[in-house]
């Protein structure tokens, strides 16, 4: 059991907004963020104080005397705090150690075990959180929380996973709360294509994208000036059943024909590969066989096996189509795509997407860009750790409100 900690309660709204100001853009001075932030002088002296006294900011090396007055840059102390992001993918279970500068200390990927019910799993994850504080040599005191981002839907204010399709044992469960009592965290959930997002806006210097995330499942979420969209239930991003292929005939999948997911999930690659005599079929109730079937029908591909890459360049043109449709409605000018199955899938998908993008959108958009992720596998890992980070140390003007 952990302690909860109280590092949370850091002083007052103006001392969060130095924070986040030193978060986003290290190596400021003082008379910087006295720009930024509109503070008075001694009042950004005061805060920046308290910030290194709490170990949270430190001071780097002065500029040059000889171009005009030295200024001493501040920068985010790494050691200061630290979140714990969970994903929950039904093949993949990712549980990483992020530092309050962005850098993830400790990673661990395991594979999701598939006879395990929330309670099993809710033990495992914290066995496996309090072995990841313990060998990264952290504090538990400093460690602020626990992310945890899982298929929707969703309910995020409760904290309750209602009733996922890939996750079909997992019916109204209270992962939140009950995550709480095993490790004694504050715990924060949310869906894995927002966390993902989340991740890529933090690491990347664009404020404005489409995500499209790519692992068991199929979804999107959209970044616009820096902010991520949540939608009224904090559940967008289902995407699943766009149709991009009236023509497709029907596999034996669950999804809906000619849609988005039957043309990129892995359950759905993996059954074309079984009819074209690439692969044995997998146990179609199994996430970790299917997985598996898709990490080999990926290596036949990247190993010139002419019927396998046909599969996955057929899955790129059509998911082309989805995101074409997408990008007509946004109106974006980056699309990134990441997720757990995206490095299998990237070697393939990218030298076909960006053109077949564009020959999809009602407007000529020559300076739109498809690219991959910026983080990796573990993006919405992480990102889930990134929102723990910010629940707590970002500014939010509702702190004053009065009661």
């Amino acid at each position: 059991m952990f302690r909860g900690s109280n590092l949370p309660r850091l002083a007052d709204y103006n001392q969060a907004v130095v924070l986040d100001l030193i978060r986003r853009d290290p190596g400021q001075s003082r008379a910087d963020l006295q720009r930024t932030s509109g503070l008075a002088s001694q009042t950004v002296s005061n805060i920046t104080r308290r910030l290194i006294d709490a170990e949270l900011v430190s001071e780097g090396e002065r500029s040059d005397p000889a171009r005009g007055r030295p200024s001493i840059p501040l920068v985010v102390n790494g050691g200061g705090a630290f979140a714990v992001g969970v994903h929950m993918d039904p093949a993949r279970l990712t549980v990483l150690l992020l530092d309050v500068a962005g850098e993830v200390r400790q990673l661990r990927q395991l594979r999701t075990p598939q006879a395990a019910g929330p309670s099993e799993m809710t033990a495992l994850l914290a066995v496996t959180t309090g072995r990841l504080i313990r060998e990264a040599g952290v504090d538990r005191d400093r460690v602020l929380g626990l992310g945890i981002a899982v298929p929707g839907p969703l309910d995020v204010r409760t904290g309750v996973v209602l009733d996922p399709p890939q996750l079909p044992k997992w019916r109204d469960v209270r992962l939140r709360a009950d995550l709480h009592d095993a490790t004694g965290m504050p715990v924060l959930l949310d869906k894995d294509v927002t966390a993902a997002a989340v991740a890529e806006l933090r690491t990347s210097a664009f404020a404005d994208f489409l995500f499209v995330y790519l692992g068991s499942g199929v979804g999107a979420s959209v970044v616009t000036q820096g902010q991520v969209l949540r939608g009224a239930s904090n559940n967008i991003g289902e995407i699943g059943d766009i149709l991009v292929d009236a023509a497709a005939e029907d596999l034996g999948w669950s999804g809906r024909r000619g849609g988005l997911a039957a043309a990129c999930v892995p359950e759905a690659l993996v059954i074309q590969a079984a009819e074209a005599r690439l692969l044995p079929l997998p146990n179609l109730t199994d996430y970790l066989a299917i997985d598996d079937a898709c990490t080999a029908l990926c290596e036949l591909a990247a190993a010139g096996e002419v019927a396998a890459s046909a599969i996955l360049c057929r899955a790129a043109r059509r998911v082309a189509v989805g995101i074409g449709v997408l990008v007509n409605f946004l109106d974006v000018p980056r699309v990134v795509l990441g997720g757990p199955t995206w490095n299998r899938l990237s070697a393939t998908f990218l030298p076909v997407l960006e053109e077949a993008v564009r020959s999809e959108l009602v407007v000529s958009r020559e300076a739109l860009r498809v690219v991959g992720s910026s983080v990796g596998e573990h993006t919405a890992a992480q990102g889930a750790a990134e929102l723990v980070l910010d629940h707590f140390l970002a500014p939010r003007a509702s702190v004053l409100v009065m009661g």
